[in-house]
């Protein structure tokens, strides 16, 4: 089982980033079928097919918590997402971008077995150049997730980091 763990840490986090020409980090909120805020906490690989074309690899560790019977307890939802920005930039400081991809969501719930949700998604975003090695970002996006018990679920991810190019 180590074995597995060592070779899914490897496919996940370090191959992609020997690829990437930036990496971003960020925290937010996600609200999944908004009936629950999950402090959402990002990592993804950038790699630029194109100027103004990127592909983004990422994933998410996001967590909410509740109080039963005097003890905090936490529900997690792990997202993993692949997609492609489209680039508008307005100046060399500034530019908005529209994403498109596609997310794996795992949820880990309190009082109900483990679930998976896959589906599209859409963003919308800006970056705001802060520093030669560092943009700020904010994001929104839209989820559309295929998954038991509701078969149809949406939800919002609002998210703001930094895009450290490499």
């Amino acid at each position: 089982m180590k074995r597995g763990v060592l070779f899914f840490f490897l496919i996940v986090c370090i191959i992609p980033g020997a690829f990437s020409q930036a990496v971003s980090a960020g925290i937010g909120a996600d609200f999944p079928n908004y009936k629950e805020a999950y402090l959402d906490m990002r990592l993804q690989y950038i790699h630029h097919l194109r100027p103004d074309v990127e592909v983004n690899i990422g994933g998410s560790f996001a967590i909410t918590t509740y109080k039963e019977d005097g003890d905090t307890k936490a529900d997690f939802l792990i997202p993993l997402d692949l997609g492609v920005n489209f680039l508008f930039p307005a100046n060399e400081t500034f530019a908005w971008y529209f994403g498109v991809g596609a997310s794996a969501q795992f949820s880990l719930p309190r009082n109900d077995t483990n679930r998976f949700f896959m589906g599209p998604f859409v963003a919308l975003g800006i970056r705001l150049g802060i520093h030669p090695y560092m943009e700020w970002y904010l994001e929104a996006r839209q989820d559309l997730l295929f998954g038991e018990p509701d078969w149809i679920n949406t939800g919002t991810r609002l998210s703001t980091g930094i895009v450290f190019p490499l």
